[in-house]
């Protein structure tokens, strides 16, 4: 049976290939420079699905099909008569993911094998490694930017979805992935150290990373509030309140941690007399791994109320080994499923649908608005390096303001005044007070509330604001 049509089409003329589309009201013709052979057509196909995918998205195909023509002559990638042998590309790739299955996290085991499905093997599973040549990498990326992937098979009920490009982020991500399955190609000998460093020598247009979007001081008390005093079906009493879920937005909201840290914590990692807590994994996709980086397995401090929710929380007879956060069935709490639980809560209220690590947003965006905090203390907590707070948070990053209330309910970790040797003394003797843990010590004398945050800032210096920030420079008055 005949294949469908897909805007382009390879054709014979003399015992040469070449390339034919309709562009317009014009039939265009590109003479390949190869023999018409069954290896020639299979090598080239992949270039064919990408004109016409250009053509019928309403884009001159010409620029890249001359570009991927000329490269694939000078680089000899298809010679008249290949005989390259070796695995198929989509082969290659299922056998390196099972491999790194025992590896890594369930959640990145995941992603690859969506990238492969999804994408790669589409567009390039059925190419041999050794004959991949540069233009099927760049003919592959400028699809995925310009046209989008293949449409997915049609659902049964339901419209399918149409296709769509994708934005950079998530095509950097996708031919991350193909970089990683050829690296491994190359250790064992399958793809040369020329061939690989051709292969992803790419341009890139600029990514538009999506800010963060934290709550209003008078969302997150409406929130909270909500978690409060809401009721949750449970097979053995009606409706009865869940304690947990409400403790689990107030940590996330007033700690800086990820949801999947949250989930992964066990009674053991807690310390409500020191007021800390250690997060040594995660947990997400139903399974516990290991922190998503080797930052994020630190120490993070606990606000007075948090450790009096978390007491309340506390069973009567606890072991070292229960996890702390438990649905209405008694199982380790799921982000992705306690998500349904943070949208209908924000429905409810009225207010903008956001994701769980919009309460991080938040923490660190108040955090960041009071200079009395030094960013050290900030990038222990949050174990995200100064760097990447920085651009992301930068439009909270402040200039010169003055300490908000904030300051008031940690005064533990307010800097002290500069003493002689300038701004590197003033930030090591605060970090050294962050370690010292007098944040839970000297408990403020009412608990704190999303309303602290809020109010006149008051006009004080800020001597461990940003000049505390890595690279800073102690400048002496004149």
């Amino acid at each position: 049976m005949p294949g469908r049509y897909l805007g382009c089409s390879l054709s014979s003329k003399g015992g040469r290939l070449r390339l034919r589309y309709r562009w317009g009201q014009t039939q265009k013709a590109v003479a390949l420079g190869v023999r018409d052979t069954p290896d020639a057509r299979a090598t080239w196909q992949p270039l064919v699905a990408v004109v016409g995918r250009l053509v019928r998205a309403g884009r001159d195909p010409e620029p890249v099909l001359r570009a991927a023509v000329a490269e694939r002559r000078e680089s000899g990638a298809v010679p008249a008569a290949p005989t390259a042998a070796g695995p198929m590309l989509e082969t290659f790739a299922q056998r390196w993911i099972a491999q790194r299955e025992v590896l890594l996290r369930r959640a990145e085991v995941k992603k690859l094998r969506h990238n492969v499905g999804r994408y790669i093997a589409p567009r390039l599973g059925g190419l041999r490694i050794a004959n991949l040549a540069p233009a099927d990498v760049r003919g592959f990326q400028l699809e995925l930017l310009t046209v989008g992937p293949p449409l997915a098979p049609r659902p049964r009920v339901g419209r399918p979805s149409p296709q769509q490009p994708l934005n950079v982020k998530t095509v950097r991500n996708i031919v991350k992935t193909l970089r990683a399955i050829l690296k491994a190609a190359r250790r064992e000998g399958l793809v040369s150290a020329d061939q690989f460093t051709r292969l992803f020598d790419l341009e890139w247009p600029a990514a538009d990373f999506p800010d963060p979007d934290p709550f209003t001081d008078e969302e997150l008390a409406r929130i909270q509030a909500w978690f409060d005093r809401a009721t949750y079906r449970v097979s053995w009493d009606g409706r009865i309140p869940w304690p947990a879920f409400a403790v689990f937005v107030y940590l996330l909201a007033w700690s800086g941690m990820r949801p999947s840290e949250a989930a992964g914590l066990h009674w053991g990692d807690v310390d409500l007399e020191a007021a800390r807590l250690v997060i040594r994994r995660s947990r997400h996709l139903r399974a516990y791994a290991l922190p998503k980086t080797r930052a994020a397995r630190r120490t993070v401090e606990l606000a007075p109320e948090t450790v009096r929710r978390l007491r309340a929380l506390m069973p009567l007879r606890v072991t070292p080994e229960m996890p702390v956060f438990t649905n209405t069935n008694g199982l380790e709490i799921e982000p992705t499923v306690f998500l349904g639980h943070f949208h209908a809560a924000q429905r409810a209220l009225g207010i903008r649908v956001r994701g769980l690590y919009s309460l991080k947003d938040t923490f660190v965006s108040r955090v960041i608005r009071t200079p009395a905090i030094p960013i050290a203390w900030l990038e222990q907590q949050t174990g995200v390096a100064y760097a990447t707070l920085r651009k992301h948070y930068a439009k909270w990053w402040p200039s010169a303001m003055a300490a908000s209330p904030f300051a008031a309910l940690v005064p533990s970790i307010v800097p002290r005044q500069r003493a002689r040797g300038g701004t590197r003394r003033a930030c090591a003797e605060s970090a050294e007070g962050i370690r010292q843990g007098e944040w839970g010590s000297t408990p403020p004398a009412a608990p704190p509330t999303a309303e602290d945050f809020s109010g006149s800032a008051r006009q004080e210096p800020a001597p461990g604001g940003p000049e505390c920030a890595p690279g800073a420079r102690s400048r002496r008055r004149p």
